[in-house]
């Protein structure tokens, strides 16, 4: 079993400290979901004390080495100003980048940017477009919004 797993399994034991000393080597080994984890639990308070900065910093980490997890953080952090001023537009972009490598919850944020024009000019049909991908993949609120969109289309629009 290696550290990250270890890690994990003391968080589950509820032992935060030895959780977080395990992630931190996984983290300095190179272990991109410790990265990741090392962000949600500064994001959440897991284990340790909340700290927004310091999420952002993991997170930051994790997508720099390609994690979906790690850029989908960023976005949130990005729109919300956690760690970071609000930017819709980074947030926006790492939601793209996410959904890209196929988060589903990315595609649902993404889809949301541009129904509602955060950080890009609205568009519904790429609205849509991104709800279906995100709803493809089992993303119920994603999906919900599909049937909102759906029954919202103009009447020209219904047989296209």
């Amino acid at each position: 079993m290696d550290l990250f797993e270890q890690a994990e399994q003391a968080l589950e034991r509820g032992d935060g400290p030895k959780a977080m000393k395990l992630y931190h080597q996984a983290a300095d080994g190179g272990r991109v979901a410790a990265m990741h984890a090392l962000g949600h639990c500064h994001l959440y308070g897991i284990g340790v004390e909340k700290d927004l900065d310091e999420a952002f910093r993991w997170f930051t980490m994790a997508a720099s080495h390609g994690c979906p997890q790690g850029m989908y953080h960023l976005g949130v952090c990005n729109e919300a100003g956690w760690g970071t001023p609000k930017n819709p537009e980074k947030a926006a972009y790492w939601f793209r980048q996410s959904a890209d490598r196929g988060d589903e919850d990315s595609a649902y944020r993404l889809g949301r940017c541009y129904e509602e024009g955060i950080g890009v000019a609205v568009d519904v049909k790429e609205a849509l477009a991104w709800y279906e991908r995100a709803a493809a993949h089992g993303q119920e609120e994603a999906a919900a919004r599909v049937k909102a969109l759906s029954t919202k289309k103009e009447p020209a629009m219904a047989g296209a």
